[in-house]
């Protein structure tokens, strides 16, 4: 009796956390999430778990300060890619350790950031992940114990004016850069994140590829490396910028013409984020959806 009862306790926390890993992707579905966390476990079952446990954390926080909203899965995104992050970035028997705490501490970044920006009716996204792993990377410098996984590539470099070379394969693109959102290049794992988009609703799945054809036309025109486009490095940031755009926007009718500009946009501010970035060793991450979503809102709400 008290196991069966401890379990209906946790049952509720697990839901609640693996609407996080769609939240991820802008949408609010556990089935879906369960999908994308099959998919990290496949790529990578430390990973898998690592991103498990950080939902749980985040959500477990949220429940404490704010219950209705952390039962969608708010406070388990930020959480996730956060502790995603620090498994990826760091090396070391720290870093397990790490990773939980950047996951607590982005779920108290989005209860304070969603206390502020809750007057200018703009959504937090996913400035927590993208503030605490860079305050992270950046500690990494001065403290001795903490260093950086040097096999670990960043998931967006520059590399612009490079000679394309051999013909990019835009299934193969738009496949791994919806895997670049959780900051890893698998294929696999791409795949069952872009089937969880189409399980939550077609519209989340056609917005990705629309916003992967968009940015992969974008960046082709602008001379990006056969390479980067395969991995989808370019392409991850307008995928979501699209959704979001999709979620946001009442307007319907002129949502071809929003998703276009919206997805075209994140190209050049991926490239200027990365100039901005790397010379400081700092990766581009999820910044320029943010940068690009917020301009998006910003303008409607000065026109009409």
């Amino acid at each position: 009796m008290r196991h069966r009862l401890e379990i209906q306790k946790i049952k509720p926390l697990i839901l609640f956390s693996l609407k996080g890993f769609s939240q991820v992707m802008l949408m609010e579905n556990r089935f879906s999430g369960g999908l994308i966390l099959l998919g990290l476990i496949l790529h990578s079952p430390y990973l898998g778990l690592m991103a498990l446990l950080s939902s749980i954390v985040g959500t477990s926080i949220g429940l404490l300060k704010d219950k209705e909203t952390a039962k969608k899965g708010i406070y388990g995104f930020n959480s996730i890619l956060s502790g995603v992050a620090a498994m990826l970035f760091l090396h070391g028997d720290w870093r397990w350790i790490i990773a939980l705490i950047a996951a607590a501490s982005s779920a108290f970044l989005m209860y304070f950031l969603s206390m502020i920006v809750i007057r200018w009716k703009i959504p937090v996204l996913t400035t927590p992940f993208v503030a605490i792993t860079w305050i992270g990377l950046l500690v990494t410098y001065p403290i001795n114990f903490l260093h950086k996984n040097p096999a670990f590539i960043t998931s967006s470099p520059v590399k612009w004016n490079i000679p394309s070379e051999g013909k990019p394969n835009f299934i193969l693109g738009l496949i791994k850069g919806v895997g670049e959102v959780f900051i890893i290049d698998s294929f696999w794992a791409g795949l069952f994140i872009l089937i969880a988009l189409f399980v939550a609703g077609w519209r989340f799945g056609v917005y990705a590829v629309f916003g992967t054809f968009i940015s992969w036309l974008t960046a082709r025109s602008l001379g990006v490396d056969t390479e980067s486009l395969d991995l989808g490095l370019y392409n991850y940031n307008a995928v979501l910028t699209v959704i979001a755009v999709g979620l946001l926007f009442d307007d319907k009718r002129n949502y071809l013409l929003y998703g276009i500009l919206a997805a075209a946009m994140t190209v050049p501010i991926t490239a200027g984020m990365d100039a901005l970035l790397n010379p400081i060793g700092l990766p581009a991450l999820t910044s320029p959806f943010i940068i690009s979503t917020w301009i998006f809102l910003i303008i409607r709400k000065i026109t009409p």
